[in-house]
């Protein structure tokens, strides 16, 4: 397909993602009952510097038009960090605490 049309697809699939994230942050603080005591401070913080990166992203194609280069580095960052909050999660957890 053309670039262009795969450029649209991103932008629609990770508002998607947005309003997915959006959702699971907001139904997780609900559910949350001391962050502290359940080990969950670097994936909820990871979670939404994540969030922030989508939606600075979304924010900047919508008013300022990013694409290509621009687009591409804040839809990896953003995905960094997701991943770092699993991930991240699963080895402090497992690895150093010993859960």
């Amino acid at each position: 397909p053309p670039l262009a049309t795969m450029e649209t697809l991103l932008i629609q699939l990770i508002g998607t993602g947005f309003v997915l994230l959006s959702l699971a942050l907001l139904t997780g603080f609900f559910f949350l009952e001391d962050i502290f005591a359940q080990h969950l401070v670097h994936k909820t913080v990871l979670s939404l510097i994540a969030w922030a990166v989508f939606a600075t992203l979304l924010w900047g194609h919508w008013k300022f038009g990013w694409r290509g280069r621009t687009a591409i580095r804040w839809t990896l960052g953003g995905f960094v960090f997701l991943m770092l909050a699993y991930f991240g999660s699963k080895l402090v957890l497992e690895l150093m605490l010993g859960r």
